[in-house]
């Protein structure tokens, strides 16, 4: 096997109950070289909202979301955007490798075993970036798990969120509107999962939509930070 993010050869280590059909076989996608370079986020040390590294409870970023009244969403984030990370989401995210979702399904389905909530909800892609893309990036990690698409996107997105600076992230207008029927979200305590938290506004704006609609409660997990 070739690793799919450096192109080496992967060494696979081999034991009887798998020549025996004892155990499944399971190839793996990168090598342990490659997955040895995305940093696991630790929890504890860092901010309660986002999980931004810092010295305090919240960063702050988040106090500003906090004192405007935004309500907490406590997001989980599972690994650092650090370059490795930002070489996987070139290769799945932009370069069309969808195969690659496999790389974390595994790692977001523990975490989101972890989580008690009535409904698991990506946070959806417009229009015209699924036609582009083929796919949306945050359902594909999502295989093997319940979810509900609870959301949808108001309008195309005129320039991408990868492509905008801070502050035109920071002034994004609701982007998005209810896919389904209040019936389906009122008393529903809600876990949004997107692809990387930057400023959290995407995550504010899919929070608020959903509280606004009747949900008792919303949490969010990310694969990045």
């Amino acid at each position: 096997m070739i690793c799919e993010l450096c192109q080496l050869n992967i060494k696979q280590s081999w034991h009887l109950t798998m020549l025996f059909g004892l155990e499944t076989i399971k190839q793996k996608m990168i090598c342990s070289e490659c997955w040895s370079e995305f940093e696991m986020i630790d929890a504890v040390a860092g901010c309660a909202e986002c999980q931004i590294e810092t010295n305090n409870e919240y960063c702050n970023d988040c106090l500003k979301w906090l004192r405007q009244g935004y309500p907490p969403i406590r997001n989980q984030a599972l690994f650092k955007y650090n370059a490795k990370m930002r070489a996987y989401f070139k290769c799945y995210k932009f370069e069309g490798g969808y195969h690659l979702r496999n790389v974390f399904n595994d790692t977001l389905k523990q975490r989101l075993a972890t989580i008690n909530v009535d409904q698991i909800v990506p946070i959806p892609v417009s229009k015209k970036t699924y036609e582009q893309r083929g796919f949306n990036q945050v359902i594909g990690w999502l295989e093997g798990v319940t979810f509900a698409e609870l959301l949808e996107c108001r309008y195309s997105i005129k320039k991408k969120q990868s492509h905008k600076s801070r502050q035109e992230r920071l002034n994004t207008e609701q982007p998005f509107k209810l896919a389904v029927g209040q019936n389906d979200i009122k008393g529903q305590s809600i876990c949004l999962v997107d692809d990387v938290y930057t400023t959290g506004r995407t995550l504010r704006h899919a929070t608020q939509c959903l509280l606004e609609a009747g949900a008792r409660k919303v949490v969010s997990i990310t694969l990045s930070r």
